[in-house]
């Protein structure tokens, strides 16, 4: 058969009017398919111009990019803080388990209840503290002002390994 002259088809060998089975419908389905279906098919366009070398490389590709999704890990770690310090606070930030490197991003989120007298609330990464087990943090707010009742925490980094 030439696939290059012809469109993307099925091809099934044509039903004799004498196939008539009886018994369950089962047995009727699985009869036909085992004598048609089974014996079917395919017709693409092209499919003769692909080379075994060519299936192969991209057969290799394809694998590379599984291994490659495969190898990339993505961790994250997030919790709350509750004991708001009024004015300078110094706040500690242990991992329960630890990050594979010290190159994650870290995100803090004051959380206030009512409307706060400072929009944005800041805060700065004590130096040195930045370790796979966690990070210490300053932040200065004023309680009556700020009205912060929680920080929540996130460290996420994304690796290959």
């Amino acid at each position: 058969m030439n696939n290059q002259s012809s469109p993307a088809q099925l091809l099934f060998p044509t039903v004799p009017a004498t196939y008539c089975p009886e018994g369950r419908w089962s047995d009727i389905l699985n009869s036909f398919i085992q004598l048609y279906l089974n014996n079917g098919t395919v017709n693409i366009p092209g499919l003769g111009l692909v080379t075994p070398d060519q299936i192969q490389t991209i057969n290799q590709n394809i694998q590379n990019l599984q291994n490659q999704y495969d190898a990339i890990a993505v961790n994250v770690r997030t919790g709350t803080i509750t004991s708001i310090v009024s004015g300078l606070g110094t706040y500690v930030v242990s991992f329960a388990t630890a990050m594979p490197t010290t190159n994650y991003l870290i995100n803090i989120e004051f959380v206030a209840t009512g409307t706060p007298a400072t929009t944005s609330p800041g805060w700065s990464l004590a130096n040195g503290t930045k370790t796979t087990t966690g990070f210490t943090f300053y932040s200065s707010l004023t309680a009556a002002n700020d009205k912060v009742t929680s920080i929540n925490w996130t460290a996420s980094s994304v690796i290959t390994n």
